[in-house]
């Protein structure tokens, strides 16, 4: 077991599968027996399987601990932090049993840890299709006057599109005879912008529907005729999904996350470099995707309550995994509550916010 201690000062104690006392499996939680604080009357610890974060109850303890094997990269960034801190001398001379098997394959326990969960045929099937056309659909993205025209009235220029790898899927595509097996699986996808995801298990996309879009129909209209029965979803994902954002190993330092993949566009339109701005395509984060390089996170999430709410609980999230969080600022009026909605109206103006927080970031 190691105790680490966060910038905030709240103690984390990195412990072993092998050092669990007695742990019997409850679901989605592991109880065990909490060997911190030596108490052999209950099973007071409580692990979440999913991502190894755990906590005991017991009222004189209530400490937390995140069990090595069960999430390898979020403890191996902790521990290097951790030992990146310390002065030389008080280095120990030797790698923790712990950091040194971090790379190696995860080992799945039958009685602890549930069963990789199985993709479907189907969902295999699209995503390879996908990834197949990827470079014709950029080329479809850069012949389309409708899909750029869209993009323009989004105040996205379509050079910094291309740049980020999104790309069309015009129904034109599909009846091309070479595509003839690929028709019945990527229906679907047809008349969609893509967006290209990154994640540990590889590339997925999002596509953002261009059904019945037509110039000057403003976002709330087009998401008012896509909410209507039989329409086509306005978005829609692969499995695996991911981040819309650089690869992880060349994310910056510090970096903004937003909620939606037009955010990002807008952050990058407004100058900011591809490897500083990631989309969540959503409000959900797993923390252990953060490579180790980045030390700093802006917030900037949409203005609404659920982004608020996913502020609030990825600050914590963040800042237990020893990263420094800066928030930016709720948007709370008439302009929009997203960026790129603001954008739309106000241009430049419209990331004052972020720009600063930004800025009191990178020099924390």
């Amino acid at each position: 077991m190691i105790t680490i201690s966060t910038h905030e000062g709240k103690r984390i104690e990195i412990v072993l599968e092998s050092e669990l006392r007695q742990p019997v499996d409850m679901g989605e939680h592991v109880r065990a027996y909490c060997h911190i604080h030596g108490s052999d009357h209950q099973r007071s610890l409580s692990i979440n399987k999913a991502t190894g974060w755990g906590r005991c109850f017991n009222a004189t303890c209530e400490a937390t601990v995140l069990v090595v094997e069960w999430n390898r990269p979020l403890a191996k960034r902790l521990l290097h932090w951790h030992y990146q801190g310390l002065t030389a001398a008080a280095r120990p001379s030797y790698q923790p049993r712990s950091l040194e098997s971090m790379d190696r394959p995860r080992m799945i326990q039958p009685m602890l840890l549930p069963s990789p969960k199985a993709i479907p045929q189907w969902q295999q099937d699209e995503l390879q299709a996908l990834r197949l056309l990827d470079k014709p659909m950029r080329r479809a993205l850069a012949c389309s006057q409708r899909a750029q025209t869209y993009l323009r009235e989004r105040g996205i220029p379509l050079k910094t599109a291309l740049e980020t790898g999104v790309g069309y899927l015009p129904s034109l595509l599909l009846k091309n005879p070479e595509m003839r097996e690929h028709r019945r699986i990527l229906r679907r996808w047809t008349e969609r912008i893509l967006f290209p995801l990154n994640s540990p298990d590889g590339k997925g996309y999002i596509g953002r529907s261009l059904w019945r879009w037509q110039s000057g129909i403003n976002e709330a209209t087009h998401k008012a005729l896509l909410e209507r029965p039989g329409s086509p979803k306005r978005w829609i994902k692969t499995y695996p999904a991911g981040w819309f954002g650089a690869d992880f190993a060349q994310l910056a330092p510090t970096i903004i996350l937003v909620e939606g993949a037009f955010d990002r566009l807008t952050f990058l339109a407004a100058g900011f470099q591809t490897t500083e701005i990631v989309a969540l395509v959503g409000t959900a984060m797993p923390i252990d995707w953060l490579p180790a390089q980045v030390k700093r996170v802006v917030l900037a999430l949409d203005g609404d309550d659920g982004g608020r709410e996913a502020s609030k609980r990825l600050t914590d999230q963040l800042t237990r995994a020893g990263l420094h969080v800066q928030v930016c600022p709720s948007l709370q009026d008439t302009w929009g509550k997203d960026w790129n909605e603001r954008w739309q109206r106000l241009g430049r103006r419209s990331i004052a916010s972020a720009l600063e927080a930004f800025a009191e970031a990178r020099s924390a």
